[in-house]
């Protein structure tokens, strides 16, 4: 295989402002879900702690959170929502070493050595060629497979209502090139009602995918519905749930009627979701602009696989440039962009796979 994953090189900790640094600052939390003051809030490049003397990395750092030290060798990376009283939350506001906190940028070079990986990803438009961007796409998916990390998918829903599309992905999980689909509840619903749509009947598109829904209901899940013979063949839905993968279908304050496996309460929804983020190898997004920012944010730039530091592949696929660029305005660096319809960015995968 051609493509070969960056190594991540660890700081020199003999470094003289390294060894003088203090061990980091901490204070417990006063009760649930409220931090101490001068919280040391994360980002999403590679942070270490000084605890005890030990330079400690945090893995999984992600936007909107903080570290709590759970000993003198682990740092837990917890939302604010989540904390809870007494866990022990680090302080401080530097990154330099000067308060026992050092981030570290330099990671993961490039094959020159002379630059790392965290680079926006600028310029990206209509007018980009993708041919190279291709080519690396299917290394690295056909790598994250081989070494066992899973692909993430968040897909919005006018993937569906293309046939060939469709059929293209549900290829692309048969052929273990999907783990787990995040996506609002209206994807699934449209994918599910294709399927069984009748044009000669008098009912439209739209109560006809009420009635199925109804169905759905009365099964008790989409699971139930698809062992049952409610919820036809050939389906992206339909095919996740024959070969076992994952799904999150989250409710919106829109949905006039909600799929029984919907989760309506926005926080669990964002836990359920943050299951597969905080331990994928890869995270694919598909035109949907505000699941993308949600679960870039959520996802780490790099993690821990068997031991290794490991960089996570992130990649937004949209034909508007607005799109794929707001992931990376939300504080999400380690992304890269490609400006074209999902249709047929999902058939060349498929093909070339």
């Amino acid at each position: 295989m051609s493509f070969k994953v960056k190594k991540f090189i660890e700081p020199d900790f003999n470094q003289d402002f390294l060894i003088n640094a203090p061990n980091c600052k901490w204070e417990e939390c006063p009760a649930d879900g409220v931090s101490p003051r001068n919280y040391h809030a994360m980002s999403i490049y590679p942070e270490y702690f000084k605890i005890d003397g030990n330079w400690v990395l945090a893995v999984e750092s992600r936007m909107d959170t903080v570290a709590v030290i759970k000993s003198s060798t682990q740092v837990e990376i917890v939302e604010f929502r989540n904390l809870k009283k007494g866990d022990r939350v680090i302080l401080g506001r530097t990154e330099n070493g000067e308060e026992g906190i050092y981030m570290y940028t330099s990671g993961f070079k490039t094959a020159s050595g002379n630059s790392d990986t965290f680079a926006f990803r600028t310029g990206r438009s209509r007018e980009t060629a993708f041919s190279k961007d291709y080519d690396e796409l299917y290394e690295i998916m056909k790598y994250v497979k081989s070494v066992g990390e899973k692909i993430t998918w968040v897909i919005g829903p006018s993937l569906v209502t293309d046939s060939e599309a469709k059929a293209a992905f549900a290829s692309l999980i048969k052929k273990g090139y999907v783990d787990a689909v995040l996506a609002g509840d209206s994807f699934a619903a449209i994918d599910m009602t294709l399927d069984k749509f009748d044009p000669e009947s008098p009912r439209s598109f739209e109560a006809q995918k009420y009635d199925l829904i109804s169905e759905i209901r009365e099964a008790g899940s989409i699971k139930n519905a698809v062992k049952k013979g409610i919820v036809k063949p050939g389906g992206i839905m339909h095919t996740l749930v024959t070969y076992n993968k994952d799904f999150v279908l989250a409710g919106s304050i829109r949905d006039p009627y909600t799929l029984p496996d919907t989760v309506d309460n926005v926080y669990e929804a964002q836990n359920k979701m943050r299951v597969h983020t905080r331990k994928t190898g890869m995270l694919i997004c598909l035109s949907t602009v505000l699941h993308t920012i949600a679960s870039g944010n959520m996802t780490p730039s790099y993690n821990e696989f068997d031991g290794e530091i490991r960089p996570v592949f992130i990649y937004s696929i949209d034909l508007q440039e607005f799109s794929v660029n707001k992931l990376s305005d939300r504080g999400t660096l380690e992304v890269k962009t490609m400006v074209t319809n999902i249709q047929d960015f999902v058939n060349h995968i498929n093909n070339n796979l």
